[in-house]
Order: C-alpha cells, then sequence, then structure tokens
C-alpha cells in the first residue's frame, strides 16, 4: 500500500502567459504569500520581484485558468542575476482545490521550455522543506538538492537545480521535460 496521496482527476486547465502584474498574478500572488505567512510567518519583500523580470525573453510568467477563465495556478521563470543559460523558477503557486491534479507539472514543463529556448543549460528553485508535494514534483522532475544559492534565506528553505544539458530520455529516469 502506498504512502504518497492519491491524484485527484485531472483538471481542465488552459496555460497563457499573464504580465507580473496582470490582476489575475496579483490575485494569485497574494492567495501565494497569504498562504506563506499562515505556514511560516512571513513571506518575500513585496518588491523583491520586479515585473520586468518575468517579461521575454528574460523570463516568463504563466496563469493556468478553467473554464470560464478563472486562474487557478501561477508560476514563473527569470534569468537568474544575468547569469548566462541561468534560470531561476518562483512563485509556483496552485489554489488548494486544484492540487494534485497535474496542474503545476504542466505550469513547470511551459517554463522549462521557455528557459529551453532562451539556452538554459540549468535551472534553480527553492522551495520549503515542509511544502513535501513541491519537493516530490521537482525530483520527479530531474531536479537534484543543491546547497543554498541564495544568502540570507531560512534553514528551511531547501534549493534544487536541473541541469538542462541532459539528453532527452535521461538513463535514470527515462524521462525529460524537453520531451513534451
Amino acid at each position: 500500500m502506498s504512502h504518497l496521496p492519491r491524484f485527484n482527476d485531472p483538471v481542465e486547465a488552459s496555460l497563457s502567459a499573464r504580465d507580473f502584474d496582470h490582476p489575475d498574478s496579483v490575485r494569485l500572488l497574494c492567495d501565494y504569500a497569504r498562504e506563506r505567512r499562515v505556514l511560516v510567518g512571513f513571506d518575500d519583500p513585496p518588491n523583491l520581484d520586479k515585473p520586468s523580470e518575468y517579461q521575454p525573453p528574460r523570463g516568463l510568467f504563466v496563469i493556468a485558468y478553467t473554464e470560464p477563465e478563472i486562474p487557478i495556478a501561477c508560476g514563473g521563470i527569470r534569468t537568474y542575476r544575468d547569469r548566462k543559460g541561468v534560470f531561476e523558477i518562483r512563485k509556483m503557486y496552485v489554489a488548494p482545490q486544484y492540487r494534485r491534479q497535474g496542474v503545476a507539472r504542466r505550469i513547470l514543463l511551459r517554463l522549462e521550455q521557455h528557459a529551453s529556448t532562451q539556452g538554459a543549460h540549468e535551472l534553480l528553485l527553492e522551495t520549503g522543506s515542509y511544502n513535501q508535494a513541491a519537493i516530490r514534483l521537482y525530483t520527479s522532475s530531474v531536479y537534484r538538492p543543491i546547497p543554498p544559492y541564495v544568502q540570507g534565506r531560512p534553514s528551511f528553505n531547501r534549493a534544487f537545480a536541473k541541469d538542462c544539458r541532459i539528453p532527452a530520455g535521461d538513463a535514470a529516469t527515462g524521462y525529460s521535460a524537453f520531451d513534451e
């Protein structure tokens, strides 16, 4: 018997690129911040992320919508500190009633595809050690644990990286996010 939670039925959702400061983005980011404050007692400073960092080609911000155009999830990617070929995934959030339905994985794939088209060789991200669902998503998507890459972050943060130069169908997993 498995101890992992079961997936719910997949939700029909479309993915759309949006500005980081689009009203739907702001709503989801506020929900994300509110949830983080409840879980860990704080959130990132409001102006830590600049909307321009998520503008193509340097970045991308994606929202998942159900019909009729209800925003249910988001995620972004941006060039990491002007390091050529290194991108950082940020602000991954799925509304609670839509979790475990494959929405986060679809957003992650879309962000990875964007990075691939921009010549990414490495993807970075952080999540909290309390967020076991996110950790399962990232490790099953061939992200590996790395030492913290941002100074001053909380000790419960876990950093991950993905080498984008792994050929399709990596021998260890048989899976590459860039196959789709």
